[in-house]
């Protein structure tokens, strides 16, 4: 083989592979469906919500051309509408070490702190595992919040 044929064979494979990239993805949709429907689904582990949270919330739906639709009800059942994507969103005082952890994905830290006893933990949402470009904007849209007056 000659070495200008090895450099075009690696130059199509390289561009083959990243024409098949599409990162980061949401393999339910989740992000096209909130922005199709304008609604944004929150299920409310809290209630009344912690003003924290509303504002984080309220400045995501409102990013995503959204109006938020709050949920509540037993939080074994908010969890399992995460799963199953009746839920977009859980959120109320839940610090960043939560056990659900393990059934869904963690929003980035945004404050304030949420309080336990004898200590305060980074305060996150919780969303869908693997909607990651749900996941991007919603951290996107933290980071901007954290940055308002």
């Amino acid at each position: 083989m000659t070495r200008l044929f090895r450099t075009w064979l690696w130059i199509i494979c390289a561009a083959g592979l990243l024409a098949g990239c599409y990162v980061p993805n949401d393999p339910e949709g989740t992000l096209q469906k909130i922005e199709t429907d304008g609604v944004l689904r929150i299920g409310m582990v809290a209630d009344p919500l912690p003003a924290a949270d509303r504002r984080a919330i309220d400045q995501f739906a409102e990013s995503v051309g959204a109006r938020a639709a709050y949920v509540t009800g037993p939080a074994h059942a908010l969890l399992a509408g995460l799963e199953d994507g009746q839920i977009h969103l859980l959120a109320g005082d839940i610090p960043e070490s939560t056990p659900w952890s393990k059934h869904a994905a963690l929003s980035n830290p945004f404050p304030p702190r949420v309080m336990l006893p004898g200590r305060s933990e980074k305060r996150v949402l919780l969303l869908r595992k693997g909607e990651n470009r749900f996941l991007l904007r919603l951290n996107r849209s933290l980071r901007q919040w954290e940055q308002l007056p």
